[in-house]
């Protein structure tokens, strides 16, 4: 990917004035956010931070994330309502023969969802990956979440297929996975 169009994705910017008046601002994330970012997860739920891959409850594991922040491995979209970070949404990188897929990730403070945020920054994340000449987007989402389901197919994600009991809880019990995938490209019929 050429240095220009990742200059351009390091300095991307969005705004919105939310209703209420309070100004919304996504931007990606850089070291000086670091304490904003830990408090971001602290103020979470045990229950949402259960979908978590590694242990997010532990500040030191999310101070890790700033502290090695690699734009090229994971881009981190932060979203600010005000002075505060609320959200944080993320395009994970393929590599090798993988290097034209990502995987997206999202998380909004609970006073913040529901509002159009995480659909922004969602929106966002697209327009970063075709600016990055991605072919594909993933989303993995446990089944008992229909409305994020709903609003990934909403932004054009398609249902690839759900995989059985592949999520376990804290306390044992098993979840269903579905994939969604969004083609930025459409690679069919060529042979």
């Amino acid at each position: 990917m050429a240095n220009e169009v990742w200059d351009q994705i390091v300095n991307y910017r969005k705004t919105k004035v939310l209703p209420g008046g309070a100004r919304l601002l996504l931007r990606p994330l850089r070291k000086e956010d670091k304490q904003a970012f830990v408090d971001l997860f602290a103020r979470a739920s045990r229950e949402d931070l259960e979908w978590y891959r590694i242990d997010a409850a532990d500040p030191a594991v999310v101070a890790s994330w700033v502290d090695n922040l690699d734009y090229r491995r994971v881009f981190p979209l932060v979203a600010f309502v005000n002075d505060q970070l609320i959200g944080n949404a993320t395009l994970h990188f393929g590599e090798h023969y993988h290097r034209h897929l990502a995987w997206v990730r999202i998380f909004l403070d609970r006073n913040y969802r529901r509002q159009g945020i995480g659909t922004l920054m969602v929106q966002s994340l697209i327009e970063i990956a075709r600016r990055l000449g991605l072919y594909q987007l993933y989303g993995e989402i446990v089944t008992t979440q229909p409305q994020v389901i709903s609003a990934f197919l909403d932004l054009g994600f398609q249902h690839a297929t759900t995989l059985r009991d592949y999520f376990i809880t804290s306390t044992g019990e098993t979840l269903d996975m579905a994939i969604l995938v969004l083609y930025l490209v459409e690679q069919r019929g060529k042979f």
